[in-house]
């Protein structure tokens, strides 16, 4: 049986490049892995003001910000220059994370989820763990793989939706704005801003883990597995 807390997060960023974007926004909820609730009082959000040299940039494969990226998300350059540097927020976002370790190990970490996380979100932050110009940690000593959330699960909700609903002509895309808003009609929160997406993916998380707890409980699920 897992104990392990789950961590739903988000990001916005510079740009569309998970291997060249900077992370302008981080968000995150913790679910209780045995109620499948979100945790009373667990929310962390903050803007992050990503690098505006663009000699920089160049030296280090980073996009800058960009409009089309602005467009989405509404994180402006103004509002970005007034906002706590990477480190400064990571630091944070660390420590925020390892409260939810009951063991302090990497088998006891919180289990990171998200909705295209594994394909985005993921490999954003291990580049903030253990890449260049960054390398803030935690990651491992020869600094190839990341050790803040639990090294051997990542769930990711997209991977269930496309089970749920690849067969379903109403569902054309799987984004989570044709899928969650347009198709389920979820409404609440700012669409794009990372902790309102951090709580919609957190909610379609808790009650697709119920259904499925349901389900595998049943008969019909055990015939189905002889």
């Amino acid at each position: 049986m897992i104990y392990n807390s789950y961590c739903v997060y988000d990001l916005e960023t510079t740009s569309p490049s998970p291997r060249r974007t900077q992370i302008v926004q981080i968000a995150a909820v913790m679910v209780n892995s045995r109620t499948l609730s979100i945790v009373p009082g667990s929310e962390f959000e903050s803007l992050v003001q990503p690098s505006f040299d663009p000699e920089f940039c160049e030296l280090h494969n980073l996009d800058l910000l960009q409009p089309g990226a602005v467009a989405v998300h509404g994180k402006t350059e103004a509002m970005l220059r007034k906002a706590p540097s990477l480190k400064s927020v990571w630091n944070n976002f660390c420590e925020y994370v390892n409260e939810y370790n009951y063991k302090g190990t990497n088998w006891s970490a919180p289990i990171a989820v998200g909705y295209n996380n594994k394909s985005f979100d993921n490999r954003i932050i291990e580049r903030v763990m253990c890449d260049e110009p960054w390398a803030y940690g935690p990651c491992s000593k020869d600094k190839t793989r990341a050790e803040l959330f639990n090294k051997y699960y990542s769930l990711d909700v997209i991977d269930m939706m496309i089970m749920m609903f690849e067969n379903d002509k109403k569902v054309n895309k799987m984004s989570a704005d044709a899928l969650i808003r347009g198709h389920m009609g979820y409404a609440k929160g700012e669409a794009h801003d990372a902790m309102g997406d951090v709580k919609m993916t957190a909610e379609l998380f808790c009650k697709t883990q119920r259904s499925l707890r349901a389900f595998a409980k049943t008969k019909n699920f055990e015939g189905m597995m002889k």
